[in-house]
């Protein structure tokens, strides 16, 4: 095992760590604040790569794609929070049954507009860089830049912003938020809806390197729910969780096979699960 074997596999490694932690992070953002974990998250990813499928097909170019992606996921997600998460604020149990059904029915949508069949999307950065003697492809080194700069502002604003102050309020006691004139319900709606704009900017990212169908995103959502349990809701820990899952995913399917890696995903939930428990209180970050 050579030097330039180790830097692929590292980077391959961030590569898949970026992509769990921008979806993961929503997630997060969303349970501790609302009580709530989207299962449509894998939808709304969904509907970021079919943006830039879309877009290419009238003869945009990707980035334009992209960030349509980013304003369609965050429009869906606030109509979401307006029309339907907020019918169920007193019962988290039925707004997560609602997020089901709303699943079903972007995927059935989706199916009617633009049919059963997989797509592909092509590689906007076709090449590769050489680090230290590995040759990388140079999309996938892009792709973990921009989810570095998106985490990071995020990150940035839940510190260090008047707003962040705000939410990390709510997500400490949202009663006692209130009472002192915190307006929880302006920041779910916007928490919400970037959660939901981080989950279609990761769609977008991934649909060069993947087949773009209806229910593509549920391929990822079991690890995102897994990093969130690891991560125990905390933002920061969802990070270190989303790189560590994506070491035992990517080593496990290199020495051994996929199913393996995936029942030693499922084997650290349970061990988090039965040593401690993913709160709705205290601090998001």
């Amino acid at each position: 095992m050579d030097f330039a074997f180790i830097v692929d596999q590292g980077l391959g490694i961030l590569a898949t760590a970026s992509v769990s932690a921008l979806v993961a992070m929503g997630l997060a953002m969303s349970f501790r604040l609302m009580g709530i974990i989207n299962l449509a998250s894998g939808d709304f990813m969904m509907i970021g790569a079919y943006s830039v499928l879309t877009c290419l097909a009238i003869g945009l170019p990707y980035i334009v794609g992209v960030l349509v992606a980013c304003v369609v996921g965050f429009l869906l997600g606030a109509v979401t929070e307006r029309t339907l998460l907020r019918r169920f604020v007193r019962a988290p149990e039925l707004a997560i049954l609602g997020t089901f059904g709303l699943g079903i029915v972007i995927r059935q949508v989706v199916e009617l507009i633009y049919g059963k069949n997989f797509q592909f999307v092509e590689n906007p950065l076709p090449g590769s860089v050489e680090i230290w003697g590995a040759e990388f492809p140079l999309y996938r080194l892009v792709l973990i830049g921009v989810s570095v700069v998106v985490i990071g502002a995020v990150l940035l604003v839940l510190t260090v912003t008047p707003i962040g102050v705000k939410v990390r309020a709510v997500a400490a006691d949202g009663d006692l938020a209130e009472t002192l004139g915190v307006r929880s319900g302006g920041l779910k709606l916007v928490i919400f809806a970037v959660s939901t704009l981080m989950a279609s900017l990761a769609g977008s990212l991934i649909a060069p390197l993947t087949n773009v169908g209806p229910g593509m995103g549920n391929a990822y959502l079991f690890v995102m729910f897994v990093v969130v349990i690891v991560g125990g809701a905390r933002v920061s820990m969802v990070l270190v969780a989303a790189l560590a899952i994506a070491v035992v995913q990517n080593v496990t399917t290199l020495v051994i096979d996929s199913l393996v890696a995936k029942l030693a995903i499922l084997a650290m939930a349970f061990i988090v699960l039965a040593a401690t428990r993913p709160s709705t209180k205290g601090n998001i970050v």
